[in-house]
């Protein structure tokens, strides 16, 4: 199978630190073609031959320049995401990096956000979706 016939998919998710109970989100740009300003996982369509885990490692250290070991990453969901007819694969990380130690690479910005009121922002669809499916998880 050559790299062109390969299957696209998207990969992607979210730090999660449980001490502050908050999850690590970026801002899209108002550049953007889909949810413009929103809070956002950090996440994008795999290259080459790589599984979802690589891709959502790869893309972390794209977005925001942190390196992590593919064992920290942690499956929540996947589905195919009808809308864009493309595979979604959900992870996080727990983790409690200072966001001072991140560079942003794409993007308007990134932060912690309490998940006690991350309903209350701005965030896609998709984002508020996987994060109840979380908050169902780790409230179990």
């Amino acid at each position: 199978m050559t790299e062109n016939n390969l299957e696209k998919f998207w990969a992607g998710g979210f730090l999660y630190n449980p001490k502050t109970n908050s999850v690590f989100l970026h801002k899209r740009d108002g550049n953007t073609k889909f949810n413009p300003n929103a809070l956002a996982f950090f996440g994008g369509l795999n290259e080459h031959n790589e599984n979802p885990k690589q891709c959502f490692q790869r893309e972390l250290f794209e977005e925001i320049g942190l390196k992590i070991s593919l064992e920290e990453i942690v499956n929540l969901d996947d589905y195919l995401n009808q809308e864009l007819e493309t595979y979604r694969y959900v992870f996080y990380v727990i983790s409690d990096v200072k966001k001072d130690d991140l560079i942003l690479g794409e993007g308007a910005g990134f932060d912690w956000f309490s998940l006690s009121n991350i309903f209350d922002e701005k965030i896609t669809e998709k984002t508020a979706r996987d994060l109840k499916t979380f908050l169902n998880k780790i409230t179990k």
